[in-house]
């Protein structure tokens, strides 16, 4: 048996049999945890050969001084704990310059079918406590792809892979359990962790429920009934420390003062799983990234507590071992010390400055801008307005930037750029270029660059042909990701586009039944009474129009004094009436569409705040305008 289902077992107290639920649990913890252990790099077996080479280089390579910060970590390393059960071995050797190479292996890896593997990388030493691999290349020995069981693909799951020097031990650490010790010596004994808390074993668990029934309060603490039936808002409790049997936990056992929820990791396919948090340095900020006015990144005021850029965190599961549902006492679970790494934002900045200065040179020589920018857009040809020259067709003759936004906590991304691009002829286009996320990395560090905002020529929008419903309908519009609205004398507003901005089009079928308690309305004119008639609604007298040559009918809808929208419709890409709020309105246009389109209805949405909705509802009117319907 694998030592991971032995300390699962051990946690809940070793009793055969368990019930079913709870069983699965442990089934889907020793799944999660066999892939946790390819992810930190406890894995890969060594060609023999392979093995003694590295051996001999170390043994035979550059001396390193006494002072040099790689020596401690230099020599053989047998990882103490296999889920596996397989034999891990890591030489660790002396580099050019100041980097270090490994080579692991592992004779029973599971992302090999079982069979022996490899993993190789250079990297460095930080902080004088860690060894950073930034690209690990791992293979199996038998020449098949390793497969992972979960989670992203194998190289972005072993992307910087960090193990933590013990001094007092001589042991390095991979951040999720598994400890490495130098060949020959000891074994130190397992991490403390893992173990059910505050129960420690099924029995326990089943004795407090009893206590919770009977009302103790020192048990029903840990009823949380809106974990059991799905919580929305639980990323946000979690935070705010309002689960209080994680509060608890996080203060009690860890005796962490200040804690965030880092929702950059993880991703189990479970919600209640592999839940990730972050010890924050009690009354201090982060010095890397400083608090912004109006930012709402928890990062910004969550200073690390290993090093300037490595912070203590800790991941576990949120489960029920004995009786499911919003009665169930609920157990932190699975608990396990990691470690979590912001990316210094000046070299995310660095190095996006120098993409974006690449992707302008080429744009003024005319050809190679290709491939730099991403767009996401629902352009039906997505790609970045006026690449090479102006709407008359001069080229550029220089261009210019400057930082407005970014880098953001934690990977550095988003260095927004302001753009400026004068042509020959004198004309001057504008445009916002950031650095995106790829991959739960930043694509500032990685290189890439994406489109944002609006293009701008010579002070006007520049519109572009929009295409929703695999072209079904068509729309000229400037917005790409968000809408600029000329607002009173006082300058320009920004409206997101996407789900809670500008427009969206939308088949208000989606849901209807679920949320409005009655059958799919036949028609436009159906769904506007039906909506007319809903008290979570007050809206405006329906009003015949014309759309796109097509008969509808158009009407303002806001949510009432005590009004709320539908949960289900939250969760779905499109908006139709559940992205309403109070001090918002939003402009309803009804289309019963021509035959042959893949919907019968089309509902096209216009929210804005209540101040400034005739501006928002000026600037619309000639996308509406625009649209044409294209049945198949």
């Amino acid at each position: 048996m694998s030592e991971t289902k032995e300390l699962l077992r051990r946690g809940v107290g070793g009793f055969e049999p368990t019930p079913d639920a709870f069983e699965r649990v442990l089934a889907r913890r020793d799944r999660k945890h066999r892939n946790q252990r390819v992810a930190a790099g406890v894995l890969g077996i060594a060609v023999f050969a392979l093995g003694a080479l590295a051996f001999v280089r170390l043994l035979g390579s550059e001396r390193t001084p006494a002072s040099d910060a790689r020596e401690p970590f230099l020599g053989v390393w047998i990882s103490t704990s296999d889920a596996d059960g397989g034999t891990q071995t890591m030489t660790v050797s002396a580099s050019a310059g100041e980097a270090v190479e490994i080579v692991v292996t592992d004779t029973i890896a599971t992302v090999c079918s079982a069979t022996s593997s490899t993993m190789t990388g250079t990297g460095r030493i930080e902080g004088g406590t860690q060894i950073v691999i930034p690209a690990p290349v791992y293979t199996c020995d038998d020449g098949s792809e390793p497969e992972t069981l979960s989670g992203p693909p194998l190289a972005e799951q072993l992307r910087d892979w960090t193990l933590v020097l013990d001094p007092e031990t001589d042991t390095l650490s991979d951040g999720v359990g598994g400890v490495w010790a130098r060949e020959g010596a000891e074994a130190p004994e397992p991490p403390t962790s893992g173990e059910m808390w505050p129960q420690t074993t099924l029995e326990e668990v089943r004795a407090a429920q009893e206590r919770a029934d009977a009302g103790d309060p020192d048990y029903t603490w840990q009823v949380d009934a809106k974990l059991g039936g799905g919580d929305h808002d639980l990323a946000e409790r979690l935070s705010d420390g309002r689960v209080e049997f994680v509060d608890r936990f996080l203060r009690e056992v860890l005796g962490w003062e200040a804690y965030m929820q880092n929702l950059f990791v993880g991703g189990a396919d479970d919600p209640l799983a592999d839940q990730r948090f972050l010890r924050c340095a009690p009354n201090r900020t982060n010095p890397l990234y400083p608090p912004q006015p109006g930012s709402r990144n928890a990062g910004e005021s969550c200073a690390p507590t290993i090093d300037e850029l490595t912070y203590e965190s800790v991941s576990f599961d949120l489960v029920q071992p004995d009786r499911q549902g919003p009665g169930g006492i609920w157990v932190v679970s699975n608990w396990r010390p990691t470690t979590f790494a912001q990316a210094d934002p000046a070299v995310a900045e660095a190095q996006a400055t120098e993409r974006l200065e690449e992707f302008l040179a080429a744009r003024i020589a005319g050809r190679g801008a290709e491939g730099y920018v991403d767009v996401y857009a629902d352009w039906l040809e997505p790609e970045v307005p006026l690449l090479y020259v102006t709407t008359s067709g001069s080229p550029y003759a220089r261009s210019e930037y400057e930082r407005v936004a970014g880098p953001t906590w934690p990977y550095g991304g988003h260095v927004t750029f302001r753009i400026r691009l004068v042509a020959e002829d004198g004309t001057v286009v504008e445009q916002e270029i950031y650095s995106h996320w790829d991959g739960g990395r930043s694509a500032g560090v990685e290189g890439g660059l994406a489109l944002g905002g609006t293009t701008i020529e010579n002070g006007q929008p520049v519109p572009m042909l929009h295409g929703q419903s695999d072209g079904e309908i068509t729309y000229w519009s400037p917005s790409q990701s968000s809408w600029t609205v000329p607002i009173g004398n006082d300058g320009v507003a920004e409206f997101p586009a996407g789900d809670d901005g500008f427009m969206d089009f939308t088949d208000p079928t989606v849901f209807w039944s679920e949320c409005a308690g009655g059958p799919v309305p036949a028609d436009a004119a159906g769904f506007a009474q039906a909506v007319s008639a809903d008290p979570n609604f007050e809206t405006t007298a329906p009003v015949a129009v014309r759309v796109g040559g097509v008969e509808a009918v158009v009407m303002d809808v806001a949510l009432s004094a005590a009004g709320r929208v539908c949960d289900a419709y939250r969760s779905d890409g499109g908006r139709w009436i559940h992205a309403l709020e109070h001090g918002k309105r939003q402009r309803l246009f009804l289309v019963d569409v021509p035959e042959g389109m893949s919907m019968r209805t089309l509902a096209i949405t216009v929210l804005a705040p209540e101040e400034h909705f005739e501006e928002v509802m000026d600037a619309a009117a000639p996308i509406i305008d625009s649209i044409e319907f294209h049945a198949g």
